[in-house]
């Protein structure tokens, strides 16, 4: 009788989710690989009162006043949450959610001005979604729009390039075809809500009405910060040197707090902390002059350490930093110096305090899809950008890309993480993922580009930020090619960089 109860608490216990202490890193999966199906996924959402307007209508604030300050007047109403219900069938066509309780919205930036807007589901209660993350249940997640990218593989290629190397969180995704009250709205990603919780960014969250500083920070480098309620500011004091010595003007400053504050010493906390880190830094790499924290974190000191090394490893996750200059490296994503790159630092009980870069976002403009490296050549991450639009009077970077990258240890360290990369072949991995989607799902590519007619020079919303050889492509199927072509090439030329 023992022997039979234990069987069945062992086998109760072997069923229930394991969730992660804050602080547990998540580790790289050199072996992860996207739980594709031959057939696409389909979602079904049916709002309350029937009407598609809230995802025809809306575009974010940031962008609306962004477009007066070029003489548009158009006054869209910003995204509105809709009362809904959700139905998922998988790729085997199995029913796994029914008429589920929920809301819906638009979500993003400058991606909510487009027609084929990106979407936020937000269940009324926890649910797992088409098997992602170890089937691990959540409120929140995301559809991505791949209205500027062609291929429909760039986000998930970036997305697997952070999952394979890159510590910390890093959302899973799949592809689906979305429905909205009946209504074909053709092809989506489906991703995880970048946000606090045990199973995506794992760092402390403060109950409600604490105020003290000890708790986990994730934040934004967000060039829309000065819109949002919980943003601090980086004064960064003194100049970059880009890779190539070229001097950098431009930094943009702005910060957005993702993760819950319950009180406003803990934003003031988070900016005198960054401020003073990004002092330690940038002493550290550039005057050989040591500092540390003290044991309070609001105050910095001369430290013993003997290298920069030593001295910023106190305070900043390296593993962390080297594969998201790596994976920034390979995309050459024109966004870097603006927006969507993620940090984390945990104070709590069982976190390590250091910085963390996670949750790698955002890739449907990389890889070759605008004019920004568009022949996969040159360094590109830590080397002076043009803007979005290619303009070239000014020169941006990503600071944190910047300050370490003229650093003998760093240099290193990205040569040795390169080659245990490439005996691992992810190249192959990446080309392989995309040749599965371009195979297996070209009907449903067809009809996404019969509902929106995006795919071509002839589109006006996107068609003047591509290079010209993202605009020869007249379906998927061309994109995807251009794609793996272009990914060859900039793996063949890295690794002409970073090779023994």
């Amino acid at each position: 009788m023992k022997q039979v109860l234990f069987g069945i608490f062992l086998s109760l216990t072997l069923a229930l989710p394991v969730f992660a202490t804050p602080g547990e890193i998540r580790k790289p999966n050199i072996n992860f690989e996207a739980s594709t199906t031959k057939k696409m996924a389909v979602i079904k959402i049916n709002t309350k009162t029937g009407s598609n307007d809230f995802a025809t209508k809306p575009v974010a604030s940031v962008v609306t006043e962004a477009r007066k300050t070029w003489g548009d007047v158009r006054n869209d109403p910003a995204p509105w949450y809709e009362d809904c219900t959700v139905t998922v069938t998988d790729g085997n066509k199995k029913e796994v959610l029914t008429k589920t309780a929920a809301k819906v919205k638009v979500r993003g930036n400058w991606t909510t001005s487009y027609d084929k807007k990106p979407f936020r589901i937000r269940f009324a209660e926890k649910q797992p979604m088409l098997g992602m993350n170890k089937g691990q249940k959540n409120r929140d997640w995301v559809l991505l729009a791949p209205y500027k990218d062609w291929s429909y593989c760039r986000d998930m290629t970036g997305l697997y390039l952070g999952n394979m190397m890159a510590p910390g969180y890093t959302s899973d995704f799949r592809l689906a075809e979305l429905y909205l009250n009946g209504e074909y709205w053709g092809v989506y990603i489906v991703a995880e809500q970048q946000e606090v919780c045990d199973d995506r960014v794992n760092i402390t969250e403060p109950k409600k009405g604490y105020k003290g500083t000890d708790i986990g920070y994730f934040f934004e480098y967000d060039a829309y910060s000065p819109a949002e309620k919980n943003s601090f500011k980086i004064n960064y004091k003194a100049k970059l040197k880009d890779i190539n010595g070229t001097e950098i003007k431009n930094l943009q400053e702005g910060y957005t707090i993702k993760s819950t504050i319950t009180d406003k010493s803990q934003k003031k906390f988070i900016e005198s902390y960054m401020n003073n880190a990004w002092k330690i830094c940038y002493d550290a790499a550039y005057n050989n002059t040591f500092q540390e924290f003290k044991a309070d974190y609001k105050d910095i000191v001369k430290s013993k350490a003997k290298n920069s090394y030593d001295c910023v490893s106190k305070i900043i996750d390296i593993d962390s930093m080297v594969a998201a200059y790596i994976i920034s490296e390979i995309a050459c994503d024109p966004d870097l110096y603006y927006s969507s790159f993620y940090m984390s630092v945990d104070f709590g009980a069982t976190g390590d305090k250091k910085i963390r870069f996670e949750a790698p976002w955002d890739f449907d403009s990389t890889m070759g899809n605008k004019k920004h490296c568009k022949d996969a050549q040159g360094l590109y991450a830590a080397a002076w950008q043009r803007d979005v639009n290619y303009n070239d009077t000014e020169t941006f970077a990503n600071p944190w890309m910047m300050v370490f990258v003229n650093c003998d240890w760093f240099q290193k360290l990205v040569r040795e993480k390169w080659n245990s990369m490439q005996k691992d072949k992810i190249l192959s991995k990446l080309v392989a993922n995309i040749d599965f989607a371009t195979k297996n799902y070209k009907s449903n590519f067809k009809a996404d580009n019969k509902r929106w007619g995006h795919v071509g020079i002839n589109n006006p919303e996107v068609a003047h930020e591509y290079c010209p050889e993202s605009l020869a492509c007249k379906n998927q199927a061309d994109a995807a090619k251009r794609l793996k072509t272009w990914l060859t090439a900039r793996f063949k030329y890295l690794d002409s960089v970073w090779a023994k």
